[in-house]
């Protein structure tokens, strides 16, 4: 478990001794309670930071939607959790505002709250690796100047897989930050220091450096493996961004059409005139353009026409909800059928169970990305991973 402190925050007290229970049988180390929104904003001015907020959304004196709103602007980084006995119509649309005022929502759980559903909410925020560091969610500049200048970026890669014969087809490049020759830090802190202190294109510039040393020696059935890394829509204010990202994959060894980029469809919207203008030469010159997280921002397809994508990621909060939930399901199928309109090429990411893989594979989706194939991993692990050969779809789907 990597939760070392959370807080919960409802005001109904036989939920909260509940919920205390059930997160320290989880695993949390810490758990704290506070039944409103003030108290919770009051820890965190305070120095308090928990790496883990379960937040109710009816509460007399500061609802819920007003505490994620807080939170957002205080760019809380730890992740947060919601519990609540509304509609799940309410809880899906407090969640989806969440995320797109950029907090890392894991979840969300119809009262009652049940060990099984809070384990499962719970596994699905541990994204990333097993090492990743227990330290409080906050960025030290020297650490990013360490990642930036002294080769303390390391990416993990995480394999991507065709839905229609188990083969890997690609990789996401994920940030890690050495804090230690064992321990990473989480790289959100980072990201979000980095783009408050104009540092961002370096981090962005690093990593791709880093990313395409490890990605020329991928090979799968002899050829390049396609490799996708992420990068922030602030950088699409920069009209001279394509040419330098080119020059730092190119210089490094890797072509770049080998590389994908992909733009987190919530932060779109702020730098769409910049971002039309960037992303049109980042085609150019041949990269690829993923919409990241898509429906869980502002989708409309104009939008996701007027950019020229080469493929739609569907967010995880859909993929791991379409088996249960009509509306995630709706928002898969509508997603598929539209990407396939437009030519692009479709990702599910979050795939962690065979009955999941069968549901995509029905619905068109084209590559899979999550638990049930790999974690993020260290290049070497990668490599071995790549070594190993072509998986069998059989492994994938309950259907085998």
């Amino acid at each position: 478990m990597s939760y070392q402190q959370a807080l919960i925050v409802d005001d109904d007290a036989v939920f909260l001794a509940f919920a205390e229970d059930m997160l320290l049988d989880a695993g949390c180390v810490a758990v704290e309670t506070v039944e409103e929104g003030p108290a919770v904003i009051a820890r965190l001015a305070s120095g308090a930071t928990p790496d883990l907020i379960v937040c109710d959304l009816n509460m007399p004196t500061h609802d819920g939607v007003s505490l994620i709103r807080s939170l957002a602007e205080r760019r809380y980084a730890g992740k947060v959790l919601i519990v609540s006995g509304e509609p799940n119509s309410v809880i899906d649309a407090v969640a989806k505002l969440a995320r797109m005022q950029g907090l890392r929502v894991i979840g969300s759980i119809k009262k009652p709250m049940t060990p099984l559903a809070l384990m499962a909410a719970l596994a699905g925020g541990e994204r990333g690796s097993k090492k990743e560091s227990a330290e409080p969610l906050t960025a030290t500049p020297s650490l990013l100047d360490a990642a930036i200048e002294r080769g303390a970026l390391h990416p993990f890669f995480q394999p991507k897989v065709s839905m229609f014969d188990g083969r890997v087809t690609g990789a996401e490049a994920l940030a890690r930050i050495a804090t230690s020759n064992s321990d990473f830090a989480n790289p959100v802190p980072y990201v979000q220091l980095a783009e408050r202190n104009s540092r961002i294109d370096d981090l962005t510039i690093a990593m791709a450096r880093a990313v395409a040393k490890h990605t020329r020696g991928f090979l799968v059935r002899n050829k390049p493996l396609p490799v996708s890394i992420n990068i922030s829509p602030v950088s699409l204010k920069r009209l001279d961004f394509p040419d330098i990202l080119k020059d730092a994959v190119e210089l490094a060894g890797v072509p770049a059409s080998q590389i994908t980029l992909e733009i987190t469809e919530t932060r779109l919207l702020e730098y769409e005139a910049d971002a039309l203008d960037v992303l049109t030469r980042m085609r150019l010159k041949g990269f690829g353009l993923s919409v990241d997280d898509f429906g869980t921002g502002y989708s409309n397809i104009d939008r996701l026409r007027m950019f020229p994508f080469t493929e739609l990621k569907i967010d995880q909060s859909f993929t791991q909800n379409a088996l249960s939930d009509a509306f995630a399901r709706a928002c898969v199928e509508t997603s598929v059928r539209l990407a396939k309109e437009l030519g692009l090429k479709v990702v599910a990411e979050g795939v962690e169970t065979e009955d999941m893989w069968d549901l995509l594979a029905d619905l068109g989706v084209d590559e899979a990305q999550g638990y049930l194939i790999a974690r993020p991993m260290p290049a070497s692990d990668f490599a071995k991973f790549l070594a190993r050969g072509a998986p069998s779809i059989d492994q994938y789907s309950r259907r085998a």
